[in-house]
């Protein structure tokens, strides 16, 4: 009774701030970028609500305890991310004062760049809320007496109150609490989990070293490529730097970067902990479920039940925050060219009717996609994600219009249909990553050593600020 009193009191206060954001929104611009007024705690929430959901906490326990310590990759792959933002990104990123990813390239290729950047920067977003969805679906089950495809339509429910209202302000406020609750919680769970498990010497007498004590236990390829997607995918995830987009200035979006770098690695450690714990003691249950019945059968009733709220928030912000970069991808740069001219208020409209598309279509999307495991499919968002953008990011950011506009378009648009081909036609052997990007990187390495390649195609020469 006491970890459903304190889940009860724990969401309710998430609530109250969500209600509390709506408040603040007064324009697109309040919705998307928060008014460009975030301070770093604020920043830092959006950018650890935006990621760090089902993926990195159930996920990574459910990874560790089918495959042992690999199942870290992912966090720390997204520590590194974080660090690469802190050191090169934010600056020019928050500098230009723009709304989107594809509205910063743009200013270097053109506006011929955004519909395809809009493309598939959403649709690997897309994927990523389904997959908040199908983690959430086996602990609400486990603590509530509700069907599968009730407990997607809870979660439904629930993204769409956290961020339909408040956009931006819901997700960074309420992921701010997240973030100091999740860390509280994790914390507790690691430390009960190395008590429990005696401390490493237990953990390597009962497992062995190989596979569990392996970063590569399924290949090296296939492992090195989840880290390398889930560095290039947060970077290249609209949710992920709009945050930065909305901070303050540049110092408050630096410093909510590196604080994210610190603190997401540490959240996988703790995964990876219970995880590797819960295949020794309960070798019978359902993956997805270690870190939940983890903390209902270890911690005390009332750090377990904030745990858990905790939990389902964490999930439902992730959600949020993808849902809402679509919207802010679909408002800013596609519905604009198909009804130019609209008022600030349709564009609001727009947007919050895109998250609202967004989370229903998700919604229907995890009914055919629950049993799979988790990882892979957002492994698979970061790689689509990562394919468009990273690469021409890199170059707009270092080398500015020394690239051809034409190179630019042609790396955001055939790096990623050749990646999404190759994971079409030739399933399970090459990382879709690993086949895209060099692709990509080629594109752009080729008007940097040979501009004139490109001379006859760069015909547009609008530049969008």
């Amino acid at each position: 009774m006491g970890h459903y009193i304190s889940l009860g009191v724990t969401l309710l206060v998430f609530c109250l701030l969500g209600l509390i954001s709506t408040r603040m929104v007064k324009s697109v611009s309040d919705y998307l970028v928060g008014g460009r007024k975030l301070g770093p705690l604020l920043v830092a929430g959006g950018i650890v609500g935006g990621f760090v959901g089902g993926t990195v906490t159930i996920g990574t326990a459910q990874m560790a305890y089918r495959y042992g310590i690999s199942g870290i990759w992912f966090t720390l792959g997204a520590g590194a991310a974080c660090l690469l933002l802190f050191l090169f990104l934010a600056r020019p990123l928050r500098e230009k004062e723009v709304d989107t990813v594809s509205q910063f390239l743009a200013l270097t290729y053109g506006s011929k760049a955004v519909p395809w950047v809009a493309l598939f920067v959403g649709a690997g977003m897309f994927i990523q809320v389904s997959v908040q969805m199908v983690a959430a679906a086996p602990m609400l089950t486990a603590i509530l007496p509700v069907s599968t495809k009730f407990a997607l339509l809870i979660f439904a429910a629930l993204t769409i109150f956290y961020v339909l209202g408040g956009g931006i302000w819901g997700s960074s406020l309420v992921g701010l609490l997240k973030l100091l609750l999740l860390s509280a919680t994790l914390l507790a769970a690691a430390v009960a989990g190395w008590t429990l498990t005696g401390g490493g010497a237990s953990l390597t007498g009962y497992f062995g070293l190989y596979p569990w004590f392996s970063l590569f236990p399924r290949g090296f390829s296939l492992d090195l490529a989840g880290g390398l997607s889930a560095v290039i995918g947060f970077i290249s995830t609209q949710a992920c730097i709009q945050p930065v987009f909305a901070g303050r200035d540049v110092k408050s979006a630096r410093a909510g970067a590196l604080a994210a770098a610190i603190l997401i690695p540490l959240f996988g450690a703790a995964g990876v902990l219970v995880g590797m714990y819960m295949r020794m003691t309960r070798p019978d249950i359902d993956p997805a479920m270690a870190l939940p019945l983890f903390m209902l059968e270890h911690l005390p009733p009332w750090i377990s039940g904030a745990g858990l709220a905790t939990l389902l928030v964490t999930m439902v912000l992730t959600s949020s925050a993808m849902a809402l970069g679509i919207s802010a991808l679909f408002s800013q740069d596609i519905y604009p060219r198909l009804r130019p001219g609209r008022t600030p208020g349709e564009r609001l409209t727009a947007a919050r009717a895109a998250v609202f598309v967004t989370i229903l279509a998700g919604t229907l999307m995890a009914f055919r996609t629950m049993g799979d495991l988790i990882l892979d499919w957002s492994y698979l968002s970061n790689a689509l994600r990562g394919v468009t953008v990273f690469a021409p990011l890199l170059a707009a950011v270092f080398f500015g219009r020394r690239v051809p506009p034409a190179a630019g378009v042609l790396a955001v648009s055939a790096a990623p249909l050749f990646a999404a081909a190759w994971a079409l036609f030739f399933p399970g052997t090459l990382h879709p990553l690993y086949a895209g990007l060099p692709v990509s990187f080629l594109i752009i390495i080729s008007g940097l050593i040979h501009p004139g390649l490109y001379s006859g195609f760069d015909k547009d020469k609008k530049l969008q600020r």
